[in-house]
């Protein structure tokens, strides 16, 4: 008998406060550029620009993972100092390779900048 996993929203609202807010922060800072749609699966929230997809929020036993389409060596990303691991070998995270484990509110404002990195760079605007 094959145990069926729960949901991500299920998941999600099982998670302790601080993860829960951060995920919140995370998700209405993708939401407030133009165009990008976010959509739920029982794996993670993903986000697009039409097909282009941008990121991906998983959770990882009790961590928030965030999944960038982001070249994590640029000069002006590597700044930023974030912990973060190169997927881009395997399959499932081709699109986007660079995983950022979410621990601390300063974690969430260093990803915010780089998210407004990686935005400029596919040029999308805020709403």
């Amino acid at each position: 008998m094959e145990d069926k996993r729960e949901s991500f929203d299920v998941r999600i609202k099982s998670l302790e406060e601080d993860v829960q807010r951060y995920y919140a922060q995370l998700q209405s800072y993708f939401l407030s550029y133009k165009n990008v749609k976010s959509r739920l699966s029982n794996r993670c929230d993903s986000y697009r620009v039409g097909r282009d997809l941008l990121a991906k929020i998983a959770i990882g036993g009790k961590t928030l993972k965030l999944y960038l389409a982001l070249d994590m060596s640029r000069e002006d990303i590597a700044e930023k100092k974030l912990h973060f691991r190169d997927l881009s070998s395997s399959k499932a995270y081709e699109e986007v390779p660079a995983m950022i484990p979410i621990r601390s509110d300063l974690c969430v404002k260093k990803v915010c900048e780089a998210i407004d990195i990686m935005m400029q760079e596919k040029s999308i605007k805020k709403r």
